[in-house]
């Protein structure tokens, strides 16, 4: 049975297939004529086409729009499928997530999410460190419950998980009539490029 009436779910391809260079790779085709690709290696966009504009990304090994500054904790081979579903608002959605240790022993999680609307694309990166979950679990599996002092303890030994420039990072091709900003623009929630 349906969760949403039939009218109101967004017609569109979404599949997930191997791509030219053989790797895992989701592909989106909104209704309105954009298109992206998310290859599953990096949980990379290797493209993204405008409905009126054709693709927007450079594309090669130096484009795209992909996650940044997790070398040497999260792997490209890490990331796994999470979901790739239609969403209310007339967007397609591809989430994919890692969880890893680092050299440290900190345990990492992370998670990006693309979405694809009628003439806009977004990416969202999430990074925790998941010590202190553990920690919870560690606790209510234990049969005897601990002192205070000795919890405390244990939650201080949780490493820092030092992430200096973790972001999002992209190749765009400049159209004509294109207006680049002229400062920096704050990615902390996510990038989402298009035209209104």
């Amino acid at each position: 049975m349906l969760a949403r009436p039939l009218e109101s779910l967004l017609a569109g391809n979404s599949s997930v297939s191997l791509g030219p260079d053989g790797t895992p790779t989701a592909s989106m085709n909104h209704p309105s004529g954009a298109a992206c690709q998310v290859s599953l290696p990096g949980s990379r966009v290797t493209s993204w086409k405008h409905s009126d504009r054709g693709e927007i990304l450079v594309e090669g090994a130096a484009g795209g729009l992909l996650p940044c500054g997790l070398e040497g904790i999260i792997a490209p081979t890490d990331w796994t499928i999470q979901s790739l579903v239609g969403l209310e608002d007339e967007v397609l959605m591809f989430s994919t997530f890692a969880e890893v240790k680092t050299a440290e022993g900190v345990p990492v999680r992370a998670r990006t999410e693309v979405q694809l609307g009628p003439n806009r694309i977004s990416m969202i990166l999430e990074v925790s460190n998941c010590g202190a979950d553990e920690m919870e679990w560690e606790e209510e599996q234990e049969e005897a419950p601990s002192d205070a002092r000795e919890r405390n303890a244990k939650r201080s030994r949780i490493l820092p998980l030092h992430l200096p420039h973790a972001g999002l990072q992209g190749s765009l091709r400049c159209h004509q009539g294109t207006q680049v900003p002229s400062e920096p623009v704050d990615a902390s929630n996510g990038i989402l490029l298009g035209s209104p």
